[in-house]
């Protein structure tokens, strides 16, 4: 079985992709054996961007990088009420389940925050939360830097303690150095949840390239 963790966010447009993306390349740098998974990307109009830039990562073939597809940027829940697509969670569990078998490290990223809605089972709303949950998998947690990211951070933490998820630690993401908030926020976050702040990736024009510097020294603390 793989080694596997789930890359969760406070919100929308984070960088969890750009996570993704720094750990799959360090990994693959070493030579390891690696996969992605998405199990669902919406604002795919018409190219599905996250799967696309991971599969040029790990070498991937699209249709396995991702099982559902949408054009519309909502929510996979919202999405399935726009296209003729419905999201069937069983097939999700299980499709994972081959991916363990195939890959040595595994990563999985969901969509925007971990109570996004993926689909809906006899009038019960199904969210990331709940795939964590079904799957026990290890969750990497990325945030912003700046203002703000304390809120979410904790309520993110506190969602996923609910279920007794494996937090692994927090990636924070967009440092800018122009923000007085950035310098302490990383200290409070840690003091109010006890969770580790493992590192902080800066804004810059090559976001992965930067994330990789940062995260090679805390990689064997996620896997």
């Amino acid at each position: 079985m793989s080694k596997v963790v789930f890359i969760t966010a406070t919100d929308t447009g984070v960088g969890k992709t750009t996570v993704s993306a720094a750990l799959a390349k360090l990994l693959k740098d070493r030579g390891e054996n690696v996969g992605y998974f998405k199990p669902v990307e919406t604002g795919c109009d018409p190219v599905c961007s996250d799967a696309s830039l991971l599969s040029k990562i790990t070498g991937q073939a699209l249709d396995e990088i991702v099982l559902y597809r949408f054009s519309y940027p909502v929510s996979p829940f919202v999405a399935q009420e726009y296209e003729p697509v419905e999201i069937d969670m069983d097939h999700i569990l299980l499709y994972l389940d081959s991916l363990k078998k195939k890959y040595d490290f595994l990563i999985v990223e969901g969509a925007g925050g971990i109570k996004v809605p993926i689909t809906e089972n006899e009038g019960r709303i199904i969210t990331y939360l709940d795939l964590v949950y079904e799957a026990s998998l290890p969750v990497l947690i990325v945030s912003r830097a700046g203002l703000g990211t304390i809120n979410h951070t904790v309520l993110t933490v506190d969602a996923l303690n609910s279920i007794n998820a494996q937090i692994k630690g927090v990636i924070m993401n967009g440092y800018k150095g122009s923000d007085p908030s950035e310098e302490k926020n990383p200290e409070i976050i840690h003091m109010m949840t006890g969770i580790d702040i493992l590192a902080v990736c800066c804004q810059s024009e090559d976001p992965v390239g930067e994330c990789c510097k940062n995260l090679e020294p805390v990689l064997s603390y996620i896997f």
